[in-house]
């Protein structure tokens, strides 16, 4: 019997890995499923405290949580999007200018780096790195754009996730309750075990980062806007959103920042360096002991595994999903070897 188990449990764990080998087959058409699903987990803890509030029918609750967004999405169209559209556009214009700037300014650089008197043991180390980092930085700039575009792509598409959110938020509990029936009984306290600890990884990284970027988006939108840096909010936006990467996001959302300071002035330059670094070991020191109330559980040196993993297999988008599915795949790894043993 007990043999019979570990081969349903192996037969399970073969048909997932097919499952999720298929959707990745297909990721390029899923989008705006896969964004109603987050939407959907994101809103369902808002749908539930109206119902335990005062709002009887969970159909009432989910219009009144999409309202609130309704609202918050008008006064941040009214005020925020014009602004952020006109960066975007100013940008985009500018973009050949700054790329004749930058090119440039490299060529600066690399006359004065030829007439310094450095030893040659210095220079011959400093020769020897500079085109691996030449490598990173264009293909960092390369992810980052890329990841714009594939955003700016699906944009229509993702018009229609609020809908299926709606839905997935009015059946979510039909929805457990069909999953669960699926599972067999003598299995069920293992499963919910399991999903109650799926849930802590996503409420603690997900719900969490989500958090924390915005604040960081926010922080560094203003700081910059101080420091009167063009294209302020579109770079605040984009060092939020790469700020839910662990170590490295907050380098590679300076680095926009820095090279239009940079452009301007040095000491311009050197002012957003010290914005992001103190904006950083704010988020360290207070905003993140404060919000991440559960931890992944993954060492660092598995968080950075995992990360260069991610970037290898779909850039910037895998760099952003590596740690929270690493987090998950050792929750799932833990529970079948349970089973198995």
């Amino acid at each position: 019997m007990v043999l019979h188990a570990k081969i349903r449990v192996g037969i399970l764990l073969v048909l997932f890995g097919s499952a999720l080998y298929l959707l990745w087959m297909v990721r390029g058409s899923l989008y705006p499923f896969l964004f109603a699903l987050l939407m959907a987990y994101l809103l369902n803890p808002a749908v539930c405290w109206f119902e335990q509030h005062g709002v009887k029918k969970r159909l009432w609750a989910i219009l009144l949580v999409f309202a609130l967004m309704l609202v918050l999405a008008v006064i941040a169209g009214s005020k925020v999007l014009p602004l952020f559209i006109r960066e975007l556009d100013g940008f985009a214009r500018d973009l050949p200018r700054i790329s004749a700037q930058m090119q440039q300014t490299i060529k600066d650089v690399e006359w004065q780096y030829q007439n310094t008197a450095l030893p040659h043991s210095i220079r011959l180390v400093i020769d020897q790195q500079r085109g691996a980092l030449e490598n990173l930085v264009r293909q960092t700039i390369a992810d980052v754009f890329a990841a714009i575009i594939t955003l700016a792509t699906h944009g229509i598409s993702l018009i229609i996730s609020p809908i299926l959110a709606f839905y997935l938020l009015h059946d979510w509990q039909e929805i457990k309750e069909k999953f669960y029936g699926l599972i067999p009984a003598k299995w069920r306290p293992e499963m919910t075990s399991f999903l109650t600890e799926i849930d802590a990884v996503f409420n603690g990284v997900i719900r969490g980062q989500i958090i924390i970027a915005a604040l960081v988006g926010i922080l560094v939108t203003v700081g910059l806007m101080v420091l009167k840096i063009k294209y302020a909010i579109l770079i605040g936006v984009l060092a939020g959103v790469l700020d839910v990467i662990p170590y490295f996001g907050a380098v590679i959302g300076a680095v926009p920042a820095v090279v239009v300071g940079l452009l301007e002035s040095k000491w311009l330059a050197v002012k957003v360096v010290v914005l992001f670094f103190l904006v950083h070991q704010f988020e360290s020191c207070v905003i993140s002991p404060r919000i991440l109330s559960e931890k992944t559980g993954l060492h660092p040196v598995s968080v950075i595994f995992f990360l260069f993993l991610g970037g290898e297999l779909a850039g910037i988008p895998g760099m952003l999903l590596g740690v929270p599915a690493a987090a998950v795949i050792k929750v799932v790894l833990r529970h079948a070897i349970k089973l198995l043993i």
